[in-house]
């Protein structure tokens, strides 16, 4: 009997040795986890107009003074403009993609951002800082340099570089020779025929050169609605970028104007391009921005949680996939095409810099509001960092009514929208609160 105990007990004490090895296990491997996914934030680093108290062509100049602050918030990616010589001051209409602005004086000779030496000079300093800098990259459409037969679909700029004619244009679009387009027709410009090799070959040869020879290590895609998912896969394998997000900008489905509760069909697009550049890049989170803006807009809480339980945008997809913005150069700034309503922006912020995914911070709200929106904005992105939170953090939603929303993210942080009388209980402490929002941390 003495012997069957005693075996009895060892059998016992190597079960609970299993299980607390797999416990701890599990738990290195959680970690472990953790370790390996860092956490992100991306600024977009310009406004629609650009200038510095009425000044053009200076912008570079400012951005490298906002290194420090910008380092010191925690953002780890920097979104750049078109770098490039175009028929619109912006850069989104470009014509030779090797022109980055030339000269010291002030004038047409650099574009609206400074010259090439004032861009390398800047992506250097972030580099020293390790900031990861993207190019946004325009290559839907293109401007001619010469005409042919009264049509500007002739491509000999000065460069030399890409030098193209109406065989570079999608068939039927402003006298092109080429292949059907692959996507939607932009209008404004020449669309360009991604099916040519040539077309192809010389758009790789440019993105080595801006990440080779200019300096920046990844790519935002402009208007990617316009050609294949297919082709922006092939240019990421080309060029490895440490980067890279897509604009998939389509409108979300309304009646008249009421923003329908499923949106579905939107996020579905979103996926569907990302599988068709293989995953390889990110892509904007227009759904859940519509989705946001209109929840905190009406205190419809109720539309960030989906019939599964999960956020109601890309985030709840594909969140690892998922880049999350309040406001950008086009839907926010001067053009004001589909704005963020101005007095929940903070709150908004407080949404997408405590989810996962990979949020994003915009120029205008950080440096262009005030003191106060620019030091919660820091806040929050500082909390993402102390508390590790990254794009494929747990999102757990405990609350989504018409009033009120609360999500806890990985056990450890809880956001409130809305009601400010919901409390998290015991073990909570309130770490910060804005307009429509509170944030708490789990104590040790």
């Amino acid at each position: 009997m003495k012997i069957t105990n005693t075996i009895r007990l060892l059998i016992c004490f190597g079960l609970l040795f299993v299980v607390a090895g797999s416990l701890m296990a599990q738990d290195a491997r959680t970690a472990s986890r953790e370790r390996r996914i860092p956490t992100e934030i991306l600024f977009q680093a310009f406004t629609w107009d650009a200038n510095v108290n009425g000044q053009k062509h200076v912008w570079y100049r400012h951005v490298q003074t906002k290194v420090e602050d910008l380092a010191t918030t925690g953002v780890t990616h920097v979104w750049f403009p078109p770098p490039s010589r175009s028929v619109s001051a912006q850069g989104y209409m470009p014509g030779d993609y090797y022109d980055l602005g030339k000269g010291e004086a002030l004038d047409h000779n650099r574009t609206l951002y400074g010259n090439e030496d004032e861009l390398k000079q800047c992506l250097a300093r972030f580099k020293q800082r390790g900031v990861t800098c993207l190019a946004d990259i325009v290559i839907n459409h293109r401007c001619g340099s010469h005409q042919d037969n009264g049509q500007w679909n002739v491509f000999h700029p000065p460069s030399g570089k890409a030098m193209w004619e109406k065989w570079a244009i999608v068939q039927g679009d402003t006298g092109g020779t080429g292949q059907p387009d692959s996507g939607s027709d932009f209008g404004a410009a020449p669309d360009i025929d991604h099916a040519n090799p040539k077309v192809r070959a010389d758009l790789v040869e440019w993105l080595k050169w801006l990440k080779g020879t200019v300096g920046f290590d990844g790519f935002r895609f402009d208007y990617v609605k316009g050609y294949g998912p297919q082709f922006v896969k092939e240019y990421l394998e080309k060029t490895s970028p440490e980067f890279a997000v897509g604009e998939y900008w389509t409108s979300l489905d309304y009646s008249n104007a009421y923003l329908l509760p499923i949106q579905n069909a939107h996020r579905q697009k979103l996926c569907d391009w990302i599988d068709g550049t293989a995953g390889s890049s990110l892509a904007f989170d227009f759904t859940t921005k519509g989705i946001l803006q209109e929840a905190l807009r009406n205190y419809e809480f109720w539309r960030l949680k989906d019939a599964d339980g999960k956020a109601a945008g890309l985030l709840g997809w594909w969140p690892d996939r998922a880049v999350t913005f309040i406001d950008n150069h086009d839907t926010g700034s001067t053009q004001q095409h589909w704005p963020f309503p101005g007095d929940k922006v903070l709150a908004g912020y407080a949404y997408i810099l405590t989810h996962p995914g990979v949020p994003t911070i915009f120029w205008d709200h950080f440096y262009g509001w005030g003191e106060q929106c620019h030091d919660t904005i820091q806040k929050l992105a500082q909390l993402r960092h102390s508390m590790r939170i990254n794009r494929a953090s747990k999102l757990e939603i405990l609350v989504a009514d018409q009033g009120r929303y609360v999500g806890r993210i990985d056990g450890r942080v809880t956001l409130s929208l809305g009601d400010r009388n919901w409390q998290p209980g015991p073990g909570w402490k309130e770490r910060l609160f804005g307009p429509s929002f509170t944030v708490w941390v789990k104590e040790p």
